[in-house]
């Protein structure tokens, strides 16, 4: 009787053993937090939902902790095929221009590799500069003289109607060249201005680059 006994304590005593083990597994899984959705329907009504309706799933939405009703993330409504398109193409134009810039860092690298000082950098630069001012004067001259010929044959023109006579064929076509050669050469002349900021852009750029690898070389000397 007494070795019955025993028997059924020492059962009683594994299976609240067994229990408490569960209990103790059971504390310790995480608990899933619940969560809400914060929506807007097509008429602007904000709704608050436990479960996401299937028309909602590609829309602009808020998931919620339905503990704290703070929002743990937001999802924007999925693009139309146009502006998916519009986005690839933006993407490739912005690739694009890191590409240049890209290119244009290793350009400004290679340049300043081939100064050994920044005065002979100046000086180089200072001809470039000094090769577009004469190009520069040159097209101011030519576009003076033109206007001055063009002038010429507007008084000529002029004086024949004064006189009561026909324009010649002849003046309107030298009027209409040197109207032509003129726009041409003030065209050119916006060129080589600017070719000349953009130059005068670069030696400045190079210079602070120069500068930097001067002051890079020296702290690693020191």
């Amino acid at each position: 009787m007494k070795r019955r006994f025993r028997r059924l304590t020492a059962y009683a005593g594994l299976a609240l053993a067994v229990a408490l083990l569960v209990s103790a597994v059971g504390a310790q899984e995480p608990q899933v937090e619940r969560k809400l959705y914060r929506w807007v329907d097509a008429s602007g009504k904000v709704h608050y939902t436990d479960a996401l309706p299937p028309e909602v799933v590609d829309k602009a939405r808020a998931e919620l902790s339905a503990a704290t009703g703070m929002v743990r993330e937001r999802f924007d409504r999925a693009l139309t095929p146009e502006e998916r398109l519009l986005a690839e193409a933006e993407a490739r134009v912005q690739a694009a221009a890191e590409m240049r810039v890209e290119q244009g860092r290793r350009s400004d690298e290679a340049k300043v590799s081939s100064f050994r000082s920044e005065d002979e950098l100046r000086v180089a630069y200072a001809q470039r500069q000094a090769i577009i001012d004469d190009t520069l004067a040159s097209l101011q001259a030519t576009i003076d003289a033109q206007r001055g010929s063009m002038h010429q044959q507007l008084g000529l023109a002029g004086d024949a109607e004064l006189a009561d006579r026909p324009v010649s064929s002849r003046t309107i076509e030298i009027i209409v060249e040197l109207r032509r050669e003129v726009l041409n050469q003030e065209q050119l002349l916006l060129v080589r201005s600017a070719e000349k900021q953009a130059l005068a852009e670069e030696m400045e750029r190079l210079v602070v680059l120069f500068r930097e690898r001067e002051e890079a070389g020296l702290q690693a000397e020191g």
